[in-house]
Formats: structure tokens, sequence, C-alpha cells
């Protein structure tokens, strides 16, 4: 049986991030401004007050962001699967059919996996002494989306053939491996975002409304590395489980 070596997965991920830059900014060159408005947006109207009793504009406006994000994020992704995959690079603002699924599938394999997670966090609130579930939990929730997130890049190539039963039969026993990709994956993610932080927060030493300016870019921009890093790994998981490739 191969074995999934978590350093390849992720290295070979981000060198096809790498060495197709030029993909990547043809894509995010549509989708940077538009996720720029989106933060915009939610700056102009304010945070949503968690304490509303009642539907308000800075709610509406939060909803609406997060749809249209999710949906963008989507598009990219597809983008970037098929242009990986089958070398096919299409219009960056993607909107059709395989979009939409994937934006279904992408939310169904959250709420799969999400809904036992929010059981669990309540199940602490009431049982304070069962805390330290929450950091296993938090390690079995990723490898389970990584595993079905398998699936993802077959939605991208128009696949209705490939089920999550049949991605969670291809990655059988590959458990440690998998979860190795998910810490990899959210170290330089979360690596990523602390290095984005200190550097908005020197510009805003120096003048707010540049920081806040660079802070808008910045979101945007890690948006869109997010959406093709994740989109790298999952297909990277796709060629070596489903289609027998190499890194």
């Amino acid at each position: 049986m191969r074995k999934l070596s978590p350093p390849k997965a992720i290295s070979h991920a981000l060198n096809s991030v790498l060495t197709y830059r030029r993909e990547a900014m043809r894509i995010g060159m549509f989708w940077i401004p538009v996720l720029i408005v989106l933060g915009l947006g939610k700056i102009l109207v304010g945070a949503p007050d968690p304490e509303a009793t009642e539907f308000d504009g800075p709610m509406l406006v939060e909803i609406v962001s997060t749809a249209i994000a999710f949906v963008a994020f989507s598009s990219i992704a597809v983008s970037w699967h098929r242009f990986i995959l089958r070398d096919e690079a299409g219009v960056p603002w993607r909107l059709d059919g395989s979009v939409l699924r994937y934006a279904g599938n992408s939310l169904l394999i959250v709420l799969m996996v999400g809904i036992p997670v929010v059981l669990m966090l309540l199940v602490t609130v009431l049982v304070p002494q069962l805390w330290f579930i929450l950091l296993p939990l938090s390690l079995l929730c990723g490898t389970l989306i990584t595993a079905l997130s398998v699936k993802l890049p077959a939605v991208a190539l128009g696949r209705t053939d490939f089920s999550f039963a049949m991605a969670w039969q291809a990655t059988k026993g590959s458990f440690w491996p998998l979860l190795g990709v998910f810490l990899l994956n959210a170290a330089i993610i979360i690596g990523m975002y602390l290095l984005t932080l200190l550097a908005v927060s020197l510009i805003g030493t120096v003048n707010m409304m540049a920081g806040q300016f660079a802070l808008l870019i910045a979101d945007a921009g890690m948006a869109l590395f997010v959406a093709l890093f994740n989109a790298s790994v999952f297909t990277s998981l796709y060629g070596f489980f489903v289609e027998s490739r190499d890194f």
C-alpha cells in the first residue's frame, strides 16, 4: 500500500501555488477587488451587535458578505483544480454548476463535521471538567475534513460518480498521514496570518488610515492564498489517492 508523506504533499501544494503564480494572479485580479469591496462594506456598516434582538443592517451585510465570499472561494478553487489537473485556464469569474456543487459539498463537509463539534462544545460548557477533549476533538475533526475534502477536486472536474464514501474509502488507513497534512496546512496558514498581522500592525503604528487600508488588502490577499493553497492540498491528495499520482 502506498504511504502518503505529509511533508511531500504540503511542499507539492506550495510548489503548485509558487510555480503557477501567474495563473494565481490572473484569478486574483478579479476576486481580490470583490473581496476588498466586501471587507469595506463590513467596515462601513460596522460589526453586528451580538446582543441585538432584531435583524439589523450589519447582520444582513455580514450574512451576504459571507455567502458571496464562500462562493468566491469555491470559484477560485474550481478554477485552480481544473488548471492543475487538466491544464484548463478558463475565465477567473467562473460561476457555473460545478462552482455551486463545490460550494454545496464544502458546506456539507462543514456541517457533517461541525455539528458534532458544536454539540461537544456545549457539553464542555455544561461540564467544564471535560475541556481536555477539545484538542483531540479538533485534531480529529481537522483530519476528517481533510479526508472528505478529497471529493472536492472530483466535483470541480464535473464528476458525479465520486462520493464522500469513495473519498473515505480512498483514504482508508491514512489517518496519521492525513493528520500530518492537516497540522502542516494549519501551521502554514496560521504563520502567514501572523506575519500579515504583524506587517499591518507596523503600518498602523505609522498611520492609522494606511493601516486600515493595508488590512483590507492583506485580508483579501490572504483569502486568495488560503483558497489556492487549500485547493492545492486537496488536489495533491486527490491526485495521490484517486489518480495514483506521485509528488
